[in-house]
């Protein structure tokens, strides 16, 4: 193959609907676009998270959280969409569809009440501690692959003179690596 057919032939754009069988040309093109497959390294990436921490010198505004993780999930469609494997392909092949978000879900707001009962915040004693074994139990617990695969925790407490409060966004690695989630 010369090298002009070789460029030409990777300029083509790539196809990725397939049709289901009894599925009529005129209903593909009324329906919404194609789910788009998992690439490879997706599929690689089972149990492996994005764990990002962010401090705030003031408490963390709730409803601004909210309409900015709004505008977040309007704009990128990996974070509304679930991945889900098409049974009614041969190959069984895990594709991405997109699905309807209800931010509130992901949002998470723990209560970290202390062991004794007493309803004080463990972060009174140690608070830096409390949001370290809080991020690393993060990094081991499943998520829910039936939404979207991100998270974000909020703790509303301070650890420092200068950290009022601390976020913790979490995603599925298969959702983007650190360079790219940037």
């Amino acid at each position: 193959m010369d090298p002009e057919t070789a460029t030409t032939l990777r300029k083509r754009p790539l196809s990725v609907r397939i049709s289901k069988p009894g599925e009529s040309s005129s209903s593909m093109a009324a329906s919404l676009p194609a789910p788009e497959p998992l690439s490879p390294t997706a599929r690689l990436f089972k149990d492996l998270f994005i764990v990002t921490l962010f401090g705030s010198s003031k408490p963390i505004d709730l409803a601004a959280v909210r309409a900015g993780l709004l505008r977040l999930v309007a704009r990128h469609p990996r974070f509304c969409s679930i991945q889900a494997t098409d049974t009614c392909d041969d190959d069984g092949t895990p594709r991405w569809v997109r699905t309807t978000v209800n931010v509130d879900d992901h949002m998470v707001v723990p209560s970290l009440l202390d062991d004794g009962g007493g309803g004080a915040l463990r972060a009174t004693t140690n608070p830096e501690q409390v949001v370290e074994d809080y991020v690393a139990s993060l990094s081991t617990l499943p998520m829910d692959f039936s939404r979207p695969l991100w998270e974000f925790h909020i703790l509303n407490f301070p650890t420092s003179s200068t950290v009022a409060a601390t976020a913790v966004f979490r995603c599925h690695h298969s959702l983007g690596d650190g360079t790219s989630m940037i």
